[in-house]
């Protein structure tokens, strides 16, 4: 059989439903830190003291979404690099400098996020990373892929030589480390259930913004290389005839699950202390986490595209076109709702984590309907617009239109 190329509204509609699972994805990992003091026990690799409902919650999360989503937003970043920057030269645009301007506003974006918001910001990191995919577009498709991989090898021998070092030099104070992290955490709660927005600010600047700043590039290396596979994808031309490339979404779904399967087992014998690895245990934890746990995004990736080849698949995964759509919006919309409900409200610290999850659900499917609702009647979701305004420096008119006809990929 042969398969013949999908149309532009075709292919972004299975781009923009991976872009909605990340988004969604990401909200199970982010409310953590939005809803309770985690943040400060994990920087310095200890774990709170917390009830067996928690701690399950926990493991779930580690196992199954910590470290997975942003890889695939990462992915995606790449391949909409590509697909921008090939339609801006059609235009004859000048192309470097759109993309440069275009990343200049979400760097703000993300900044503005960060400050105010959600001290976890992804979107500054983006911006910051993906100037250097122009360093790529002219290159040919073996370099990309050989870089891609290279860096994603690199990421993983940065972890391994900390194995190497001797137990000695890694051996830190465990109980002096839960005592800062206990009170840090004690100086959380104050300000998010007690303080005032200024109060809150100003805590949330000094203890988890400037920390942030001054350790996120160790997940750089990560990010850039999915950019990487990302644009190599769109250079080949995989979602503009997605049947051509079944075979290959097959192999990596059954290679990243034969993966992704031993690294949860570890995983899960690692944390519930089946054995003891001393001073290294925490570190294998992170390894299995947010280094082999990339496979798991992988396994994502691949099981999306091939159920989205169903007809009842299809059906299902439509509702996630719109969410991905407006995903800038989303991603947004979730720091503002749970600030506001955490801090504004007094609810931080206050509510096991099986709530804060029942929390998610409900944010998720509000987010769907707001977003199929909009989107029935926008072309571009509010900060989709906004970010589109300022990168081509004019005022475009919002139109409303009919609801959109487009299908998945067939």
């Amino acid at each position: 059989m042969t398969f013949q190329p999908v149309s532009t509204a075709e292919r972004i509609s299975l781009i923009d439903v991976l872009r909605g699972f990340a988004v969604f994805g990401i909200l199970f990992v982010n409310i953590w830190f939005m809803s309770t003091p985690d943040l400060f026990f994990q920087r310095v690799g200890v774990l709170p003291e917390e009830s067996a409902v928690n701690q399950g919650v926990r493991l779930v999360t580690d196992m199954f979404f910590a470290g997975k989503f942003y890889p695939i937003l990462s992915f995606l970043f790449g391949l909409g690099f590509f697909l921008q920057m090939r339609r801006s030269e059609q235009k004859g645009e000048r192309v470097y400098r759109f993309f440069s301007r275009r990343m200049f506003i979400l760097f703000l974006i993300g900044i503005v996020h960060m400050f105010f918001l959600y001290n976890g910001d992804v979107l500054h990191s983006y911006a910051i990373i993906g100037c250097l995919l122009m360093l790529f577009y002219r290159r040919r498709n073996k370099t990309v892929l050989i870089w891609a991989i290279s860096i994603l090898v690199l990421f993983f021998a940065m972890f391994t030589l900390a194995f190497l070092q001797p137990q000695e030099a890694s051996n830190v104070d465990g109980i002096a480390n839960y005592k800062i992290a206990e009170n840090t955490a004690a100086a959380a709660i104050v300000a998010y259930q007690q303080g005032t927005y200024g109060e809150w600010l100003t805590f949330h600047l000094q203890y988890e913004v400037l920390p942030n700043l001054m350790s996120e590039q160790i997940g750089y290396p990560s990010m850039f290389a999915m950019m990487l596979l990302g644009f190599y994808f769109g250079r080949i031309g995989v979602f503009e005839s997605i049947g051509n490339y079944l075979q290959l979404f097959r192999k990596i779904r059954n290679i990243s699950a034969t993966i992704s399967i031993l690294v949860i087992l570890l995983f899960a014998c690692t944390r519930l202390g089946y054995f003891e690895l001393g001073v290294y245990q925490a570190l294998l934890g992170q390894f299995l986490i947010y280094g082999w746990g990339i496979f798991l995004s992988f396994l994502y990736i691949s099981l999306l595209v091939l159920t989205s080849q169903k007809s009842i698949g299809k059906r299902l995964l439509l509702p996630m076109k719109s969410v991905g759509r407006m995903s800038l919006t989303n991603y947004m919309l979730q720091s503002i709702l749970s600030i506001a409900i955490f801090a504004g409200l007094g609810l931080y610290a206050k509510l096991n984590l099986l709530t804060v999850f029942g929390y998610c659900l409900i944010v998720i499917a509000a987010e769907i309907g707001f977003s199929i609702w909009w989107m029935n009647r926008f072309p571009l979701g509010p900060m989709e617009w906004v970010w589109r305004r300022l990168s081509y420096g004019k005022l475009e008119r919002v139109r409303t239109v009919a609801a959109s006809t487009s299908k998945l990929v067939p």
